[in-house]
């Protein structure tokens, strides 16, 4: 269910086993097809409208996935799926540029990048003290695998790691960094006092909208830097910029927004302490392979009757 433009499209992967159909309206699709298809693949945005009408047609579908790892765009439908049908996101795929993009954005602040280049544009010879990474602690909210790629890098740059998770039962898996602390969802005041970094990756679920707001940004060291690349709804972004433009926090990097496209008349446009993009920190030169490396891998589990690769808990939203 991609958008007829959708670049993704230039490198569309080709199995013997696997047959995609391009849907703009259910017309689309023959009823031999549709009596055959087994599964959707949903990129955003999603028309729900013809989603949902796909979904009538076709008698053996089992499978929906999202290529995006963000699945709250169909979450409505997805609520009213029958049981036997799996779902599957994109989660992973684009866990390293993400990663890389959050200390982009650490070290953006933490080195003073922005007074660099006021000096250079000022003709201005100035020998300020440098700020380092080590030692410090680097906040976590969320524990999936962004976050796990970042405390790799975090743990190498010498900072403390702590975590803040729905489940804080979930034992560490293989090569995981092993945070020195983990909070729940009842001791934000803690984990966010005592955050150095924040790097929000939090899914958007009815319990994570505006999650981070006023308490959050007020609780956070005046020298705490802000980062967020899960998604937009988790940010009062009202709460955000009266932070920043109250000095309350040293600075913020927003790669995702409450509205996308942000729009034009957004204060968060004007402040001065705020590293803005586009939703694209994870946009490399391979992105649609990723992204299509984690949909093969969990076709082919459906082919086989094996078990999905990055399966969605429905009722949890991500």
């Amino acid at each position: 269910l991609p958008q007829s433009d959708w670049p993704g499209l230039l490198a569309l992967p080709e199995k013997p086993w696997l047959t995609l159909c391009l849907v703009q309206s259910i017309a689309d699709v023959s009823e031999s097809d549709l009596a055959v298809a087994r599964g959707v693949l949903a990129v955003p945005p999603v028309n729900h409208a013809v989603f949902e009408a796909l979904l009538t047609e076709m008698p053996r579908c089992c499978w929906i996935h999202s290529f995006s790892a963000g699945v709250d765009g169909i979450a409505s439908i997805l609520r009213g799926l029958p049981q036997h049908i799996a779902v599957s996101n994109g989660r992973g795929a684009f866990t390293s540029s993400l990663a890389e993009f959050a200390f982009a954005a650490a070290l953006h602040f933490n080195k003073q990048i922005p007074r660099c280049l006021a000096n250079r544009e000022q003709g201005k010879w100035e020998k300020f003290t440098m700020n380092t990474m080590r030692g410090k602690t680097l906040g976590l909210l969320g524990y999936g695998s962004i976050a796990k790629a970042t405390a790799t890098l975090g743990v190498a740059f010498g900072m403390r790691i702590i975590t803040l998770r729905r489940d804080v039962s979930k034992p560490a898996v293989g090569r995981e960094v092993v945070p020195e602390a983990t909070y729940g969802y009842a001791d934000g005041d803690t984990f966010f006092a005592a955050s150095d970094f924040v790097v929000c990756t939090l899914p958007a679920t009815a319990e994570t909208v505006h999650f981070v707001s006023d308490k959050a940004f007020a609780t956070m060291k005046q020298t705490a830097v802000f980062i967020s690349l899960g998604r937009g709804a988790v940010v009062d972004e009202r709460a955000l910029f009266d932070a920043l433009q109250g000095g309350r926090i040293a600075g913020a990097a927003l790669d995702v927004f409450e509205r996308e496209p942000l729009p034009a008349e957004s204060p968060l446009w004007t402040c001065e302490k705020l590293l803005l993009t586009a939703h694209n920190a994870d946009l490399t030169a391979d992105y649609f392979e990723l992204g299509w490396s984690t949909f093969l891998q969990n076709a082919d589990a459906i082919h086989r009757g094996g078990e999905l690769v990055t399966p969605v808990d429905r009722s949890l939203g991500y």
